[in-house]
């Protein structure tokens, strides 16, 4: 036999072995690799049925216990699908079509069993052929079932539409998306016109238009975003896509199909997300808290009035920025409430006076500027300026109480030479300090001087740095006499900048800068720590001078810092040196801000027993009413009444006053400015514990003075006499 020989599953009823070898030996000889099962009663043929597939059944007609109508019978019974062929010996022709009539396939003599391997071939592949066709039906069925699953899951609508007729079918789903039921609808949705009254009056030209251009072959589908009414009155959004399916004889469309798919929640999701990109873009143009234009807005509309201006050179625009007057003063006192509630009325002012050509944008903080385009002339800038100055001065009532306000401005007028927003605007910026610089409440007009003179203090900022780094800094000591034992008692430490290009600057000149930069809390710690080292030294050198002392000048900055105590501590640790050889200066104006932190901060100065003096008192805001509540030590005559004491004898009235007050207070007077041996004896005769001045010394370099006052002389004042 051939490998190639087809297998044959074959299920025998027949109960003579002679015959059973005579079936295999014929359908081996037709090409078939047969394996057989042999039954002879009806209960072994169910279970050789439900044993295993078979390809064929070959039955005799007759046999002692069964018989072939009786396994036709079972068979059907059990709904095979198996070739039932009679094999028989000799039957009448009634019989054989009796059986084949029942179901039987066909029907074989034993005489002529040439003919059954053809036979069998037959009807195994017929059953084949019915097995496949069963098999692509129950897929086919499986298919439609999961496509309507599909369909439903996704919510599609599925129509027809017979265009001569008008006649539209639609499944359940198109109707349920308008919240309707096609098994008792209240509307005939199998009419084309039900269908376009439903639709939105807005959208019915659009999808005409569309539906049109598609009938015309313009288009190869339809695809439309429409919105149709709902039962309910509100609006559904639907995606409506169809194609032709049909023409005509003529060429005409005769059948269209599509679908209907609902799409209001990804509109309202489109919506929501368009709402929030544009609530993200106008946030990110508009400040929070006034709704003004922010930098970002006022950039792009400068650049716009930059590029007019290269354009239509006699078109002009200025800008105006403005920095609201001691406003931080205003926000610690009253709250950040309270100042932004002024913020918002100032936003407002603003807001008022601004024409629509023009843009009134907050910087942050208290900085605004007005962006002013369309201008005439300089005098219509002013006018402007003028009018903002005076609203702003107008009393604002905040949380009951009334509220003055003050500006300062700077103005620059719109140029074609300006390359960049951030130009005009840092110009704007430079002329609104100028204005500060002239006392606040007023504008100032920028021009290039201003910019030079800008420049040269980033140079100077700069340069500091450097010094800072490079240690061009140096330490200068005056002298400060006793004036009732004329013994020298301590120095004042006083920094000088030895600059290798430019050198000695005075303090005046880089002092300030180092306070705006902030770099004034590095140098005074670099101050304390090398003047405290100088002291231990000349303490340790000169044992007669143990108890002498040295004070320091303290900007608020460095006063109020987190880590002062902590470095005061240490300096006085690792130095060896008692507080009380320390003093630390500081200006009366420095005194009044934020009382109560400054109290506490002084009396933790105080209890490292460092005296506490206070500087240049008599120039600035009066803290007579304040002296009961500070710690301090000492009070020091502004060098302004002493200069001036020949000459304008009032302040001597002054003076007799302030040493007055501080021997009531127990406080001790200090002296500055003193020039001459008159004002010397003058501060003698009403008491005046101590003074320095040029008369006693200048302020000189830690090796000059320890050879002048610590080395050679003996630091009495007779010992000196007028110096130089």
């Amino acid at each position: 036999m051939s490998s190639t020989a087809p297998p044959l599953r074959v299920l025998i009823v027949e109960d003579s072995d002679d015959d059973i070898v005579l079936l295999e030996r014929i359908l081996r000889q037709a090409g078939f690799d047969p394996t057989w099962v042999q039954v002879k009663t009806p209960e072994d043929f169910q279970i050789a049925l439900k044993s295993q597939p078979w390809d064929v059944v070959l039955s005799d007609y007759k046999l002692t216990h069964f018989s072939a109508p009786a396994a036709l019978n079972i068979l059907q019974a059990g709904a095979y699908d198996i070739p039932f062929i009679v094999v028989a010996g000799t039957v009448g022709e009634a019989t054989a079509v009796a059986m084949m009539r029942a179901g039987a396939h066909d029907y074989v003599m034993k005489d002529n069993l040439s003919r059954l391997g053809e036979v069998v071939r037959r009807e195994v592949g017929d059953a084949r052929i019915r097995q496949e066709q069963r098999q692509t039906q129950a897929d086919l069925e499986r298919t439609r079932e999961l496509l309507q699953l599909a369909i439903e899951g996704a919510g599609l609508g599925l129509w027809n539409w017979h265009i001569p007729s008008g006649v539209v079918w639609n499944n359940d789903q198109c109707a349920h998306i308008l919240g309707y039921d096609l098994i008792n609808p209240d509307l005939d949705f199998a009419a084309m016109h039900t269908w376009q009254s439903l639709l939105h009056p807005d959208d019915r030209e659009r999808y005409q238009i569309m539906l049109e251009t598609h009938l015309a072959g313009d288009s190869p589908t339809l695809d439309c975003e429409i919105r149709l009414r709902h039962r309910q009155g509100h609006w559904v959004w639907v995606l409506d896509r169809g194609k032709v399916v049909e023409w005509d004889a003529q060429g005409q469309p005769l059948r269209m199909s599509g679908t209907l798919t609902d799409i209001t929640d990804r509109k309202r999701a489109e919506e929501e997300s368009s709402l929030a990109t544009a609530q993200l873009l106008y946030n990110s143009l508009h400040d929070a808290l006034t709704g003004l234009p922010n930098r970002n807005f006022l950039k792009q509309r400068l650049e716009l009035a930059i590029q007019r201006s290269r354009r239509y050179p006699q078109t002009q625009f200025a800008v105006l920025f403005l920095d609201l007057d001691h406003f931080k003063v205003i926000n610690d006192s009253l709250g950040h409430l309270a100042g932004d509630d002024i913020l918002l009325a100032v936003a407002q002012t603003l807001q008022s006076m601004v024409r629509s050509s023009d843009m009134a944008a907050r910087l942050g903080g208290d900085e605004f500027v007005l962006l002013l385009e369309d201008l005439d002339s300089l005098q219509e800038i002013e006018t402007i300026a003028d009018r903002l100055l005076d609203q702003l001065q107008q009393p604002l009532t905040v949380q009951g109480r009334d509220v003055f306000l003050n500006a300062s401005l700077g103005i620059v007028r719109g140029r074609s030479h300006y390359q960049d927003p951030s130009e005009p605007l840092r110009d704007a910026d430079i002329a609104m300090y100028q204005a500060k610089a002239k006392g606040r409440g007023c504008y100032v007009i920028f021009d290039e001087s201003m910019r030079r003179q800008a420049l040269a203090r980033l140079q100077q900022e700069q340069d500091l740095r450097r010094a800072i780094d490079q240690q061009e800094l140096v330490l200068h000591y005056q002298p400060i006499f006793c004036l009732k034992t004329s013994q020298l008692l301590s120095f004042e430490v006083l920094v000088r900048w030895q600059s290798p290009d430019k050198g000695l600057i005075p303090p005046d000149q880089f002092l300030p800068i180092a306070e705006e930069t902030g770099l004034i809390a590095p140098l005074g710690l670099w101050v304390l720590k090398t003047g405290i080292q100088q002291l231990s030294t000349w303490q340790q050198r000169y044992h007669h001078r143990s108890n002498l002392g040295l004070s320091f000048n303290v900007a608020i900055q460095d006063l109020l810092r987190d880590g002062l105590i902590d470095d005061l501590n240490t300096l006085l640790h690792q130095s060896q040196l008692s507080g009380l050889s320390l003093g630390l200066e500081i200006t009366e104006s420095t005194l009044i801000q934020s009382m109560q932190t400054m109290a506490q901060r002084l009396q933790e100065i105080r209890n490292l027993g460092i005296r506490l003096i206070i500087d240049d008192f008599g120039t600035g805001y009066s803290s007579l009413s304040y002296l009961h509540q500070l710690p301090v030590n000492a009070l020091k005559i502004d060098r302004s009444f002493i200069t001036t004491l020949e000459a304008n004898p009032h302040n001597s009235d002054i003076i007799a006053t302030i040493i007055a007050l501080s021997k009531r207070l127990g406080l001790e007077t200090i002296a500055e400015g003193v020039e001459t041996e008159a004002q010397y004896r003058y501060l003698q005769r009403l008491g005046c514990e101590l003074a320095q001045g040029y008369w006693f010394g200048p302020p000189m370099a830690a090796a000059a003075a320890e050879r002048c006052w610590l080395e050679k002389r003996g630091g009495m004042v007779e010992e000196m006499g007028a110096w130089g």
